[in-house]
């Protein structure tokens, strides 16, 4: 994403057994993957850089540490009422997850580590020529399924997103009625300021366009914050979505719950993942039948169970949403994106007669499990590797109302309902001098100076993506991402692939300004 990372393009070159000095890639920023955990028991993906076909040790494996698992209440069992959103057309019997290729990794050493045998591992990923698989290009493990999780349909799609199933919930009220330790919960924001429990509810559901309702069951069944009046005490204060392996931050385990609902439900619907890992890091397969929105939460719940434990975390959940919530399916909003829906008309973000480099292919549009629904680009006058905003505005690509403006981000409605819950939005990341919420956009405004505020980032740039009734729209996926003439495609990596012109002229992102790389030269 940004120009500290270096794409370790002549390591294609080398021979068989020949190890690449490259680099990986740096920064999470715009948001990165977050590294695999290390492989126990044959099972689980790490990260990593440069393959070629020689043998070499596997990856020690740590010990897991413990996460108590609450006692749930009896399991309720809710009535479907509409099609969900079809999963992967993946075979039923293998469970796959993705792994980043590391500096000094082998195909062999991979798939090794895994128990895959080496050739179904070249196959499953279309691997043309074994001996040259790029740093940080990520691979899809194929692992052979003995175990699959429930096949229940307990969740909607539209009730894990932030869209039109929330319309006429207001999550102050609600928190409020209900009298739990949330209501009269608050801690230190930002400038001095205090934020309450709804209050970062909220904020987390827009960040990272999650419904609020699952988190607030989430949060009631791991810990009673949202109905018990009492202080809590020990783990259910400090950890009180249960998982352990984060910080005890209120904020950071709630945007832990948002970006692992995400990453099941766009690893799912999007990305061909449809294996489910465990606290002890081993692995099933997710239902076959099953929609995002329920693999989505079996995902999270099983980062803090064992396999066994599963049903029973989710009874849990189910028997906490029913009691604040009722049924879930009398939210749903039947299927998230309409077979017939159609990008609105978009330009390129910035003035006719500039250079600007694509830096980021398509990758995650907020934190590293959302949808690779965002593109980076960086003008020709801005600063290499550093953060001093550039002189250059970034434009607006299509006129629309501001709905948000927030730590570097604008979140602008193409419909002008004024709603970022309905229809298509538009999001700009890492600006600097926006324009205020309530503006009213035309196509070529200037909407800020390509900076490295809000998310993280490294290097001062634009981060453009799309949402469509709460959903991040794959930015390489059936409704491609086309800014003017150019269109996106996506490639095996977040951050990888890159643009297609009028004349069919391709341009790759990579951390670098070669205009006959990755350069735009928008017609006057």
């Amino acid at each position: 994403m940004t120009e500290k990372r270096h794409r370790a393009v002549w390591g294609r070159l080398l021979l068989l057994n020949a190890l690449l000095v490259g680099v990986i890639l740096l920064l999470g920023g715009c948001s990165q993957e977050t590294p695999s955990p290390p492989t126990p028991t044959g099972a689980s993906p790490t990260s990593g850089a440069v393959v070629a076909l020689a043998t070499r040790p596997a990856t020690p494996t740590p010990t897991p540490s413990p996460t108590a698992t609450p006692t749930p209440p009896p399991a309720v069992t809710p009535t479907p009422t509409a099609t969900p959103t079809p999963g992967p057309t993946v075979s039923p019997d293998i469970a796959a997850l993705p792994v980043r290729v590391r500096q000094g990794d082998f195909l062999s050493t991979i798939a090794l580590r895994y128990g895959i045998p080496l050739d179904v591992l070249i196959s499953y990923n279309h691997i043309e020529n074994p001996d040259a698989v790029a740093a940080g290009e990520r691979l899809l493990i194929p692992y052979p399924a003995t175990r699959t999780t429930p096949d229940r349909i307990l969740l909607p799609d539209s009730e894990i997103v932030f869209g039109p199933a929330y319309l006429d919930f207001d999550t102050e009220t609600f928190v409020a009625e209900q009298g739990g330790w949330l209501a009269s919960y608050a801690e230190p924001w930002f400038d001095g300021q205090t934020a309450t429990g709804a209050q970062l509810i909220d904020y987390v559901a827009k960040r990272y366009s999650v419904g609020p309702r699952v988190l607030l069951a989430l949060l009631e069944a791991r810990s009673g914050w949202v109905t018990h009046p009492q202080e809590p005490q020990g783990q259910a204060k400090d950890y009180p979505m249960g998982h352990l392996a984060t910080g005890g931050n209120f904020e950071v385990q709630l945007e832990w719950a948002a970006d692992a609902l995400n990453s099941g439900f766009y690893g799912w619907m999007d990305r061909g993942e449809t294996g489910v890992r465990f606290r002890n890091y081993s692995i099933a397969r997710g239902a076959p039948g099953l929609n995002p929105g329920t693999i989505a939460l079996q995902r999270t719940l099983a980062q803090d169970a064992t396999f066994e434990e599963l049903p029973a975390e989710l009874d849990a959940f189910m028997e906490a949403y029913h009691r604040l919530f009722g049924d879930p399916f009398q939210y749903d909003q039947g299927r998230i994106l309409p077979w017939e829906l159609k990008q609105p008309p978009l330009q390129l973000p910035w003035e006719p007669g500039e250079w600007w480099y694509l830096t980021g292919g398509p990758h995650g549009a907020w934190g590293a499990g959302s949808s690779w629904a965002a593109l980076d680009f960086v003008p020709e006058d801005a600063v290499v590797g550093g953060c001093i905003p550039a002189e250059t505005w970034a434009r607006a690509a299509a006129p629309g109302l501001i709905v948000r403006n927030n730590r570097g981000e604008l979140l602008v409605d193409l419909d002008d309902d004024g709603d970022m819950r309905t229809g298509w939005i538009i999001q700009y990341l890492h600006l600097s001098a926006r324009p205020p919420q309530g503006e009213q956009l035309q196509t070529g405004d200037p909407i800020g100076h390509p900076a490295c505020e809000g998310g993280q980032a490294a290097s001062s740039h634009l981060h453009i993506a799309r949402r469509y009734n709460g959903v991040w729209v794959a930015a390489g996926g059936p409704i491609p991402l086309q800014l003017g003439d150019w269109t996106a495609f996506a490639s095996g990596a977040p951050y990888e692939g890159g643009l297609i012109g009028p004349n069919r002229e391709k341009i790759t992102a990579c951390d670098c300004r070669e205009k006959n790389i990755n350069g735009i030269w928008r017609e006057k």
